[in-house]
């Protein structure tokens, strides 16, 4: 083990390469920003309006996520959801320059260290989390200043054990500024909790820390009582839990409320135990392989490697630190790799964190061996002092240049898929749907969780007061509300929800509350927004009819003919109400199919190359209206009738509208092909 070198001189020098990450982060972040909601995480849009209405979030409760979340509502720039968003963008873009800080204590190198929070900033799991309303950049900005009060800590405590006078008065008068730091390191690790409960998974390897760094320092009265108090105080944040309880509206979060101390540990540490420890030890090989799998999307094969090998002289160089970042890596790993959950790479973020920290060091011990190299080669060919330092100066901007080259990698390779800057779909469809629904109707949606992309409009904005919405309130409303509801006015973004033949899931309307012979007949279409897992999430006002629907017609005579066949159907004609839209708005469109085969074929309509959205023939209907109304026989004119949202982002001029069947093959963004629509005419938005 080496001594480790001083830190670089000119602190402020440091303060500024840290401002710089965190600018150009925060920029790149900015530009790649959702703009409101967003399907990009299945408890986003619930967490925007949590914050918003200082509200109770899912488990395991979040509260200072909620907290920060409030403060920054009150920015005067875009909407509220835009304003959440971008808490994940600025906090992220802050752990970001945090890690900078972390590497430099450990390298004492600027160059490497600058590389390593770069090339984490715009790694692709971490990067998603930073445009979208979600709970991991914020805890990333939570975790970095731990660790970095970790080390600052540890620096300051070794420090005074060679230059104090040590023995009992050392442990009787311990240093102040030291005492505070490791208060506020306990403050920071209990407050990290308020941000993913799993950061308390890091407490072996602080506690392991604590006690290889100076063992006596856990039993300083000083220290003692201040960090315990600390970290109760930090962890005193999750009393908002039960006075916020009577809040909760979701099915599952309300079976383990947290108004008691039983519903206080289901809520936080008990919370999703079917998640935890989920498979057998005979599937570890397989789970490591997945890790490994999304550990190479993050970092690369050579980050593996270099990341192994900063690992190894870490561990001989700086053991304690090496414990320290092993540990909390360990543990991370280890329950991570046994958590059943489909978005599984964001939970493992810190761990990606913490690996390239590895990164950061073994790249700052091979400038270090190069640099060395080098300078013994110089001084064999040249004494003079000013070809040496040209050649220094030379050296350094070829390192330099060399490692701008994984950073432009990560980012170019990953922009397309961490850019939601487009991704308007939510706001633009419940805009129009509130602006087409009658007045004193009833809407409901899905409930709980998953109900905060209709919810946010009422409990932020508290859009169109007369509409009635059910389940704002509760998973199943009271009679006073059921009575309010006029059954010819009811609507619906859940296709079949009052079918309870049909897919339905914890947050689905309770059976009873919707007629279960009831049509739902497709009023509005927008556009599909797509969740983490791929699936495409289709958005649609339904109206809940007691009379079928009319999808035949004898004959069609649209304004505007086709007669062209496509994959076994043939588009007769359309009629298209509204030839000038704006963006963000709708049109009125009626399409004529002439049906060739039993089966639905999926239809897409699209907007030049956007494709706006994908349903099936008949929206749902076209089975049980051939078994109930009139049987299907081949020739037969099959007619949909609906508005259709036009995105918010759609450039103005002449476009082309496009109609036909879906091609199942996908684009390189996971988007439908356009490849089998045809042009039918022409849309000008203004």
């Amino acid at each position: 083990m080496e001594p480790a070198p001083a830190l670089p001189k000119h602190r402020w020098l440091d303060a500024l390469i840290a401002l710089g990450l965190w600018a150009s982060s925060v920029t790149v972040y900015a530009l790649t920003l959702t703009p409101s909601l967003s399907y990009k995480s299945p408890d986003g849009n619930e967490l925007a309006t949590i914050c918003y209405v200082l509200g109770l979030a899912h488990m395991t409760g979040y509260p200072l996520y909620t907290w920060l979340g409030k403060l920054f509502t009150f920015l005067p720039v875009g909407d509220v959801a835009y304003r959440v968003n971008l808490m994940s963008a600025v906090l992220g873009a802050g752990g970001v320059a945090l890690l900078y800080v972390i590497c430099l204590l450990l390298t004492r190198r600027r160059l490497p260290s600058a590389f390593a929070a770069l090339f984490f900033a715009f790694s692709l799991a971490f990067w998603s989390q930073t445009g979208i309303a979600e709970v991991y950049a914020t805890n990333v900005f939570v975790v970095t200043l731990t660790l970095l009060l970790a080390l600052v800590w540890a620096d300051r405590e070794e420090r005074d054990r060679t230059t104090g006078p040590g023995g009992w008065h050392a442990l009787l008068f311990p240093n102040p500024w030291t005492t505070l730091v490791f208060m506020a390191l306990c403050l920071s690790f209990g407050l990290s909790l308020g941000t993913h409960m799993s950061s308390l998974g890091f407490a072996p390897a602080l506690a392991l820390f604590v006690l290889l760094i100076n063992w006596r320092a856990a039993i300083t009265p000083a220290k003692l009582v201040g960090g315990t108090l600390c970290f109760l105080l930090g962890v005193a944040q999750f009393l908002w839990l039960p006075y916020k309880a009577g809040s909760l509206n979701d099915p599952i979060m309300v079976h383990h409320m947290p108004s008691t101390l039983q519903g206080l540990y289901d809520y936080t540490l008990g919370a999703f135990p079917q998640m935890k420890f989920a498979y057998p030890l005979s599937a570890l090989p397989d789970r490591v392989i997945v890790y490994l799998y999304l550990l190479e999307q993050n970092v690369r094969v050579p980050g593996i490697l270099v990341g192994i090998y900063g690992m190894w002289e870490m561990l001989f160089r700086r053991p304690k630190r090496f414990w320290l970042l092993f540990t909390m890596y360990l543990v991370h790993l280890v329950f991570f790799t046994q958590y059943r959950v489909f978005d599984l790479d964001v939970f493992f973020i810190p761990a990606h964190l913490l690996f390239v920290v590895f990164i950061g060091f073994g790249v700052a011990q091979l400038v270090d061996y190069t640099m060395r190299a080098l300078r013994w080669l110089a001084r064999r060919m040249t004494e003079q002092p000013l070809m040496l330092q040209l050649g220094k100066m030379g050296v350094n901007m070829a390192l330099a240049a060399i490692l701008v080259m994984p950073i432009a990698h990560q980012l170019f390779a990953n922009w397309a898929a961490n850019d939601y800057s487009q991704d308007t779909a939510i706001n633009d469809f419940y805009v129009n749907a509130f602006d087409l629904l009658p007045k004193h109707s009833t809407l409901w949606g899905q409930g709980g969780v998953f109900g905060y992309d209709m919810f946010y409009w009422r409990l932020v904005y508290d859009m169109r007061p007369d509409v009635i919405m059910p389940l704002l309130a509760g998973m199943r409303p009271d009679r006073g509300t059921l009575a309010q509801i006029d059954p010819a006015r009811i609507y619906t973004t859940e296709a079949q929800a009052g079918n309870t033949n049909g897919k339905r899931t914890p947050w689905s309307a309770s059976p009873g509350l919707l007629p279960a012979d009831a049509w739902y007949v497709p009023v509005l279409l927008g556009q599909s927004g797509t969740l983490f897992n791929g699936r495409r999430m289709g958005l649609a006002l339904y109206h809940v009819s007691a009379e079928p629907p009319a999808l035949l017609v004898s004959q069609a005579q649209p304004q505007h003919p086709v007669e062209q066949a496509i994959n076994g159907l043939t588009l007769v004609g359309y009629d298209l109400d509204e030839v000038q839209a704006r963006p963000g708005g709708r049109v009125h469109l009626r399409t004529y199919w002439q049906i060739a085969q039993a089966r639905p074929p999926l239809i897409a309509t699209a907007l030049g190359d956007t494709v706006l959205e994908t349903h099936e023939l008949g929206q749902g209907n076209l089975s049980r209206y051939a078994q109930e109304v009139h049987a299907l026989r081949p020739g037969d004119i099959l007619v949909e009738d609906y508005w259709l949202v036009l995105p918010s982002t759609v450039s103005s001029g002449a476009l082309d509208l496009r109609l036909g069947v879906l091609d199942l093959r996908l684009g390189p963004r996971g988007e439908p092909t356009t490849d089998n629509l045809i042009t039918v005419g022409t849309i000008h938005v203004q």
